[in-house]
């Protein structure tokens, strides 16, 4: 009976924990879906998501026939505040790493997209010759930062994958495509589902 009853004990914590994991986390994109060149769709999305205390790793995938401009480019946003050319880190785009930005413009006017609170500008350390790049990752660390606070994105763009950028360039922006949710769902309703078994088993081995 004893056994029993740390059994229906440990299941309740195990149910609870379960619940626990990633409770923090969010993760908010936004798709690329305006452009001052006039496309049509989306060149990419740009994904924002918690991955530490006061750190958020951002995450920009371009979609086929466009590239992230580097040498020269911008990557503007709005929302935080607080963003600093010493906050960001890990910096990488396709295979090349250990980027990093050289300056960061405050109240800054993207195209027709309007004014941006911070826009990093000039990317360095890629080898000769790379120019742009299909995918972008960097994180950012600053004081209370959080995926939820962005709330506009824009950048450079090359109308050609890979690291020659070409044949034009422009701009792209976007809103909220997806609102920030605790991750991960799944979790959450199977720990529910525990916590009601654990506590029935554990109601009867203790009466």
């Amino acid at each position: 009976m004893k056994s029993l009853k740390i059994a229906a004990s440990l299941l309740f914590v195990a149910a609870a924990l379960a619940m626990a994991p990633m409770a923090s986390a969010n993760s908010i994109t936004f798709n690329l879906s305006s452009n001052n060149l006039g496309i049509a769709g989306s060149v990419g999305t740009v994904t924002i998501s918690d991955t530490g205390l006061n750190q958020v790793t951002v995450s920009i995938t371009m979609n086929a026939g466009y590239s992230a401009k580097l040498n020269g480019g911008d990557f503007a946003f709005n929302g935080p505040s607080g963003l600093t050319l010493a906050g960001v880190s890990g910096f990488s785009a396709d295979a090349n790493s250990g980027l990093d930005f050289q300056h960061l413009k405050t109240s800054q006017n993207i195209s027709m997209f309007g004014t941006f609170a911070f826009d990093f500008t000039n990317v360095k350390g890629q080898p000769h010759g790379v120019v742009s790049a299909n995918t972008v990752t960097f994180v950012l660390t600053g004081t209370g930062l959080t995926a939820s606070q962005f709330t506009g994105v824009a950048l450079h763009f090359c109308t050609a994958s890979g690291s020659n950028c070409g044949p034009y360039t422009g701009f792209a922006s976007g809103t909220p495509g997806t609102s920030p949710v605790p991750e991960p769902g799944t979790l959450g309703l199977l720990g529910t589902g525990l916590i009601g078994l654990g506590g029935l088993v554990r109601r009867r081995f203790l009466s």
